[in-house]
């Protein structure tokens, strides 16, 4: 039915029975379509059209427009499997990119802050040792206070051993405490550790604090 139309509009346009602007969408195509351009010159060379002509020009006309679009078919879904390939790679990686942004920093902030403590604990051995004069005891062992120093001291001082002297009250808690060291840093360390330490049992203290690389 088409192709009929087409033939109706090549006789139209070749006796002068369409319109100026009918006219002219036929030359815009036929300057696409060069078998269009053809078909409109071959028809006006001949005289006129008999039965099996036009039906010998239908079929040409028929088979080129079945060509262009099959080529029309292929080129649309050649690019929109492009298309869809392109969007495919670029979700897989911007998940991809996600993902690592996630994970990736946590876990390396992990392991710093794991060989940190290991750092830590490696170089900070404190022992804590009663010296005789004195009758205070650490609530939960000598031990248990030497860790308790070894976790919480923050002063690196070239003064290893610390001799302090300190008095217990009733609740157990140390109370002027007089560290024997000159440097004031490690000072306010040790009397910031024996007064946030554990309850003491007795009412005067007298320790030595050695601090091991």
């Amino acid at each position: 039915m088409e192709n009929n139309y087409q033939l109706s509009r090549i006789h139209n346009y070749i006796h002068g029975l369409m319109s100026k602007e009918d006219m002219h969408a036929l030359e815009r195509e036929a300057l696409d379509d060069p078998f269009l351009q053809d078909a409109i010159d071959g028809y006006r060379l001949q005289n006129g059209v008999d039965a099996k002509s036009l039906s010998l020009l239908q079929q040409r006309l028929e088979r080129r427009l079945q060509a262009n679009a099959q080529r029309k078919n292929s080129y649309f879904f050649g690019w929109q499997r492009l298309a869809i390939g392109l969007v495919a790679a670029v979700m897989f990686i911007t998940v991809c990119t996600l993902v690592l942004m996630r994970y990736l920093p946590k876990r390396g902030a992990n392991t710093v802050t794991e060989v940190e403590l290991m750092d830590d604990k490696l170089h900070s051995t404190v022992v804590v040792r009663p010296l005789s004069g004195a009758d205070a005891v650490p609530n939960g062992g000598w031990e248990a206070f030497s860790e308790f120093v070894a976790d919480n001291h923050n002063v690196d001082s070239k003064e290893k051993r610390v001799a302090v002297f300190f008095k217990v009250d009733a609740a157990g808690k140390a109370y002027d405490i007089r560290p024997q060291v000159s440097d004031a840093a490690m000072q306010e360390n040790v009397v910031d550790l024996l007064r946030r330490g554990p309850e003491w049992k007795g009412k005067e203290g007298y320790i030595e604090i050695v601090f091991s690389d």
